[in-house]
């Protein structure tokens, strides 16, 4: 089926004359008329206003498929550390770890010695 056929079939469906089509469209009945003899092809424009008013999707006008495509989204390849580098970050997360049961330590010292001594 041509785009034509399919403009033709989509406004008898919805019930309107060329006139009323070209009227919401904004433009001539002999441009509708065009469209559907397929003297003319619309511009994108109003391939895009022609799918809003017959709520359709581009693709089946152009096409006259409906979204049959399905775009797969590859999901990213998951990142993995190497023994070595393993290793330096875990010799870092313990060095912290040590680093900030010092600091506590301290401030707990210097706690005691400021209420208690």
């Amino acid at each position: 089926m041509s785009i034509g056929e399919r403009l033709h079939e989509l406004r008898s469906q919805a019930g309107y004359s060329q006139e009323q089509a070209a009227e919401i469209l904004g433009i001539s009945r002999q441009a509708v008329s065009k469209w559907e003899s397929g003297q003319g092809k619309p511009d994108i424009d109003n391939v895009i206003r022609l799918a809003e008013m017959y709520h359709v999707t581009t693709d089946y006008i152009l096409l006259g498929r409906e979204n049959d495509i399905k775009i797969e989204i590859p999901e990213p390849p998951k990142k993995e550390f190497s023994p070595e580098t393993r290793r330096t970050l875990s010799a870092i997360a313990v060095i912290a770890a040590l680093a900030a049961i010092v600091v506590s330590f301290i401030t707990a010292l210097e706690l005691l010695d400021k209420y208690i001594f």
